[in-house]
């Protein structure tokens, strides 16, 4: 984490963050990677694909978790 972080900060960058949660944009060389990629629409595939790759329930559950902040060592 940065060094400047401070609480009120982490606090502003989460508050409305679960709902600001999206998919993934998916690269055209893994759309190309798919088994049957000739007989699947693009848009199908890449939302497959998003899907696929998108944690949003570990990243809801990682938001509600709770924080600690700790100071270290001056410097580090």
């Amino acid at each position: 984490m940065r060094p400047d972080l401070t609480r009120e900060m982490w606090q502003a960058a989460t508050t409305d963050a679960a709902d600001r949660l999206c998919l993934p944009d998916i690269d055209q060389r893994a759309l190309r990677g798919l088994k049957f990629n000739e007989a699947l629409p693009e848009r199908l595939a890449t939302a497959t694909l998003a899907a696929r790759l998108a944690d949003l329930d570990g990243a809801h559950d990682a938001l509600a978790d709770r924080v600690r902040f700790t100071a270290g060592p001056p410097g580090r």
